[in-house]
């Protein structure tokens, strides 16, 4: 009687602790290529939104909002470039932007986020998101929400309200 219900016990312990070991190898062999990948699409971000710049340094992040995923001063001090991360209908949502020297967004564009793709679409597409290009932060405030994504469009500008909080940290002195 003790056998019978012991043994299941048992093997689905062992069960578990096998997939649980397995998921485990996964993650860490799969970690190092998903991060070497976003750090990939991030470099390529960044040189779309600046082509002509030489390099990109990255800065400490001491002092910055917790959004921001990672911080870079554009070669030549035109600016900075922000990695920040908000909080959308799906999930998180990582989008970069590019705030020149004068305190004007040069662009900014989403690097990854798990939205409803036919809703979120439109906030993700030029003709909005473009809408940010030369604007500084008080003109963000004027940019209209895309109806039917109100949430993926607050989230967008959110995002860039958080690169502008991370802009005026380091402008005032708070990070070089």
């Amino acid at each position: 009687m003790k056998k019978d219900f012991i043994m299941p016990i048992l093997v689905v312990s062992l069960i578990c602790v096998f997939v649980t070991g397995a998921l485990a190898i996964g993650h860490s062999l799969t970690q190092p290529v998903i991060t070497a990948a976003a750090a990939e699409r991030a470099a390529v971000a960044m040189r779309a939104i600046v082509p002509h710049a030489d390099y990109f340094e990255p800065l400490e992040l001491d002092g910055l909002p917790t959004a921001v995923n990672s911080a870079y001063r554009i070669s030549g001090n035109e600016g900075y470039i922000f990695i920040v991360t908000s909080m959308g209908f799906g999930g998180d949502m990582r989008v970069i932007s590019g705030i020149g020297a004068d305190g004007m967004i040069i662009r900014t564009a989403v690097l990854s986020h798990t939205e409803t793709l036919s809703f979120a679409a439109p906030v993700f597409a030029q003709a909005h998101a473009g809408q940010y290009w030369g604007q500084d932060r008080n003109g963000i405030e004027g940019i209209s929400a895309v109806s039917g994504s109100t949430i993926t469009s607050v989230a967008f500008r959110n995002a860039v309200r958080y690169a502008f909080d991370a802009f005026d940290a380091i402008t005032a002195g708070g990070t070089q």
